[in-house]
């Protein structure tokens, strides 16, 4: 050990810094959360609980004690390190850390490595100028936890994705940022929210893990301080790392919730936990990784030797092995010492008693000194002074006991005079400040009886004489009183001047009624202007959709009677069609028939004649003869032949559309 650096303390120990108020912190706003739940709908609250982000909602519901004690004191005991993102801290003699590691582990949030973590690429699109807008934030900056909760109270109208988007910008603002109520979010992360899943994915712990450590590194612990970020996740981290304190302090719940974040409901602080810290046996240096994986990368990170020999040390240690506190300087690089309990002993000539003045805890405004008469004095706490050379407690010449003289002293009296005399005159004008609202109302009213009541109070109070400085007593500023009384005129008001004021105070009191009724009825007036115009802007709205929708109605109907028209124009054309083309076929086949006819008429014709040269056949008048029978098969014959050429002379349209027949008319039968 003695050839390895270690890093050493911040502070020397058992000087650690008290806490002089509770660490303030942005995080965990319930008007915030709040607003999220009265603005979501239950199922929008639920993806949003079951999403990679909503560990937060979960955390707020637990109701989380705050113990600002602990997580002080914890940082008190913190190590000096070069590394920005990351913090050790010495409980007893072992180690502890906090890094990107541990965080993710508690919270199971997303914190992978990217470049560009805290500006990246998104582009501004009109639909994000348009969500940005009805936030009521600039395109170039992010909305605060003040204007998203204004925006939330008026989504109800907005789609789900609006809502969701209005969600998440909560949990940004309100747990990962952290920052003061009315402060700006940043735009560059503020502007993933646009989509959805994106920023879900997005690496949400390492920036929540960053904004919390670049806070707590410029922090002042002897001090008041307010953090910005997640900080509630160091008290979780600490019952994790003392399990011992965990389960006696931390009020653990049952079965172990996952992420670890939520295994504990946290507690109250204990002036007891800087003790109950340093002596813890079981603790729980870091989160087990592979060496290569124990040092988180980031960008700009400082290099330091002494915390990679921390972890060098401890995983090549043999078993058993355990940290002394001689591996460990007890100087810190900051000096700074608590005040200590000083006691002066001021002997007075008209009493044998001392009076011991004590001053605890100077840093507290709260505390006051205190006087005490003992019975009698120790002698290892009077100065060892030569004999007859004590000096007196009224003399001039300052006493240093113990770091305290008497002009100190005498200052501490001036300052405390000084506060006395300005609260007594802020008390005189609130005084009469009530007289003169009591008169208002007591006109109001009628009350007619009780008009002296105020003035009586004004002039009582007002005419208090001061206090007389008893003779031979000290001042304020170490002389003797040199006045015993002062002047009756300096020492109460005038009546006419008081009834001056008042009246003054009156007619102040009245021109500022006037004006608030005033502003209230023009704010009145600009609402009731706002209201109607965002009530004839919908009424604009309604009515032009309903337009919309007639002429979308009227056009849908013209076009249904077209389309029913043309449908009924074409089934008519190929009726006609269908008609003339079974006409066409019907009279062709009558033609053939005749020409048929025709040429068996011809053929009698000729037999006939060769029949009368041979032989002449007599016949009955009534009965026709063969003759008679081939002339009429000829002239059937002969129509047939006229019409089949007026067939053949009909146009190439008309003979087109003949196919046509065989489908319109597939049950006529066709001639043999």
């Amino acid at each position: 050990m003695d050839s390895l650096e270690l890093p050493k303390r911040i502070f020397t120990l058992g000087e650690e810094p008290f806490p002089i108020k509770s660490i303030a912190y942005h995080t965990d706003d319930s008007k915030l959360f709040s607003a999220v739940r009265d603005a979501l709908h239950d199922d929008e609250y639920e993806e949003l609980k079951k999403s990679r982000l909503g560990v937060f909602l979960k955390f707020k519901e637990m109701d989380f004690g705050w113990a600002s004690r602990l997580v002080h004191y914890m940082l008190c005991f913190q190590l000096n390190i070069k590394k920005k993102y990351e913090l050790w801290s010495l409980v007893g003699a072992d180690p502890v850390r906090f890094s990107l590691i541990e965080f993710e582990q508690l919270t199971g949030l997303n914190c992978e490595y990217i470049e560009h973590l805290e500006n990246p690429r998104c582009e501004v699109t009109n639909e994000m100028a348009s969500f940005w807008e009805r936030i009521g934030v600039s395109v170039d900056a992010g909305p605060s936890s003040e204007q998203i909760i204004r925006a939330l109270k008026r989504c109800q109208e907005w789609s789900r994705d609006d809502r969701m988007r209005l969600g998440y910008l909560a949990i940004f603002s309100g747990f990962i940022e952290g920052r003061k109520y009315s402060c700006a979010t940043r735009a560059s992360l503020a502007r993933l929210v646009m989509d959805l899943e994106r920023f879900e994915n997005y690496p949400w712990g390492r920036v929540a893990f960053k904004v919390l450590m670049d806070s707590l590194r410029a922090k002042d612990f002897t001090k008041s301080y307010t953090v910005d970020g997640f900080i509630q996740v160091l008290q979780v981290w600490i019952y994790h790392a003392l399990p011992e304190l965990g389960a006696n302090y931390g009020n653990p719940l049952p079965n172990r919730p996952s992420p670890p974040l939520l295994a504990f409901k946290g507690g109250k602080g204990r002036k007891c936990f800087k003790d109950a810290i340093s002596r813890q046996t079981r603790v729980i240096n870091y989160v087990e990784r592979n060496i290569e994986e124990m040092f988180p990368k980031w960008d700009n990170d400082r290099e330091d030797v002494t915390v990679e020999n921390i972890i060098q040390v401890m995983f090549n240690a043999p078993p058993n092995w355990k940290w002394t506190m001689n591996c460990w300087e007890d100087e810190g690089i900051y000096p700074w010492t608590n005040p200590k309990t000083h006691v002066v002993y001021v002997k007075e000539e008209s009493s044998a008693k001392s009076l011991v003045v004590r001053e605890e805890d100077i840093g507290r405004p709260s505390k006051r000194a205190r006087i005490e008469a003992p019975a009698e004095p120790r002698s290892e706490d009077i100065p060892d002074y030569p004999s007859g050379a004590i000096p007196d407690a009224r003399s001039e010449a300052s006493i240093p006991v113990s770091g305290v003289d008497k002009a100190y002293i005498e200052k501490c009296f001036k300052d405390l005079t000084d506060v006395m005399r300005d609260g007594f005159g802020t008390c005189l004008k609130e005084m009469n400040l009530l007289g003169n609202m009591m008169d208002v109302v007591e006109k109001k009213l009628g009350i007619t009886g009780k008009e002296s009541s105020s003035h009586d109070l004004q002039q009582t109070t007002s005419s208090l004489p001061k206090r007389k400085l008893e003779h031979g007593s000290e001042s304020v500023n170490g002389a003797k009183a040199r006045q015993d009384e002062e002047p009756s005129s300096s020492k109460a008001l005038s009546v006419e001047a008081k009834e001056k004021e008042v009246k003054e105070g009156k007619e102040e009191l009245k021109e500022k009624e006037l004006k608030e009724k005033a502003n209230k009825g023009l704010e009145k007036a600009l609402a009731k202007a706002k209201e109607a115009k965002a009530n004839e802007a919908k009424a604009k709205e309604a009515k032009a959709k309903e337009n919309e929708a007639k002429a979308k109605e009227k056009e849908a109907k013209e076009k249904e009677e077209k389309e029913a028209k043309e449908k009924e124009e074409k089934e008519e054309k190929e009726e006609k069609e269908a008609k003339l083309a079974a006409g066409d076929w019907l009279g062709e086949a009558k033609l053939e028939e005749e020409a048929k006819a025709k040429e068996a008429a011809d053929k009698a014709k000729e037999h006939d004649e060769s029949a009368a040269e041979a032989s002449v056949v007599l016949m009955d008048k009534d009965e026709d003869t063969v003759s008679d029978v081939k002339m009429q098969e000829a002239r059937r014959l002969a129509k047939k032949d006229s019409a089949l050429a007026a067939i053949r002379g009909r146009s190439e349209r008309d003979r087109k559309l003949a196919p046509h027949s065989n489908l319109l008319f597939r049950g006529i039968a066709q001639p043999n």
